[in-house]
């Protein structure tokens, strides 16, 4: 329909045309996903996804009517892509796998739809064409939701091992998975051990290295208490004169001596 986007408003319609064609491939997707899928209540999921994508058909032409434009059918190669490759997946998955192709192709493929719809929705108000954002915008509403229960239920599935029972005992997937659980087990109670036994020789190590170090304060306290003793100084004792004959001072003998000594002096003048 356009040769050349030479503006914003042609650039709107391409892409608007193009997420019509989105939501057709996707309808024709979710049809094929709900006979692969195996769990009723994953083909219950995908029949309300047909439902809603239905309506956003029809939304989408009704907004190239508000807009007074003929529909365009623009290429959606992205959606033609996912639809590839769920196939393409599906066909190399046992069947009782098949839910988890199922799921991840259903995500990506809301995931993908949400993204085309935020665009549209924020250049529809742009462009000033209330109506037809509002429009948009339900429709984005609506794959959000969609992208919520469809991770909700792949949370679910994966949870419970994935594959589903078959005539004769368990699949070879669920086998795979219980296998797998106790490989992770095992490992994680060999990690465990693992662990303990590394704190133990920590503590060993950590004991053994304490012990050096109060053995070699204990030596070196008593080396500096043998090397450092401090002897105390001799006091001289408190000598008696009495005791040793030392002649003790007498005043009154002085006096005489000085006396003696001046009456010398005095006869020689």
């Amino acid at each position: 329909m356009f040769d050349r986007l030479n503006t914003p408003e042609k650039i709107f319609s391409y892409k608007l045309g193009a997420a019509l064609t989105m939501e057709r491939d996707v309808l024709a997707l979710l049809g094929r996903l709900e006979e692969a899928a195996q769990r009723p209540e994953l083909k219950q999921l995908l029949r309300e996804r047909a439902a809603e994508t239905s309506v956003q058909v029809e939304a989408l032409q009704q907004c190239f009517s508000l807009l007074g434009e003929e529909v365009d059918d623009s290429p959606c190669p992205v959606t033609k892509a996912l639809a590839a490759e769920a196939e393409a997946t599906l066909k190399k998955t046992d069947d009782s796998l098949a839910d988890a192709v199922v799921l991840a192709a259903a995500l990506e493929t809301a995931h993908h739809e949400q993204a085309v719809y935020e665009t549209l929705a924020v250049h529809a108000r742009a462009r000033g064409a209330r109506e037809v954002a509002t429009l948009l915008g339900s429709s984005l509403a609506q794959e959000q939701t969609a992208a919520s229960k469809v991770k909700a239920l792949a949370e679910r599935i994966a949870m419970s091992g994935v594959a589903t029972e078959v005539e004769g005992g368990r699949s070879t997937g669920v086998k795979a998975g219980i296998a797998a659980g106790v490989a992770a087990t095992v490992g994680v109670a060999a990690a465990a051990a693992s662990k303990v036994a590394d704190e133990r020789a920590k503590g060993q190590a950590r004991e053994a290295a304490e012990e050096s170090l109060r053995t070699e304060a204990a030596t070196t306290t008593a080396t500096t208490t043998a090397t450092t003793t401090v002897t105390a100084p001799a006091t001289a004792p408190v000598t008696d004169p009495g005791a040793t004959g030392a002649e003790k001072f007498d005043d009154s003998a002085l006096q005489a001596r000085i006396a003696e000594s001046e009456e010398r002096g005095g006869s020689q003048h």
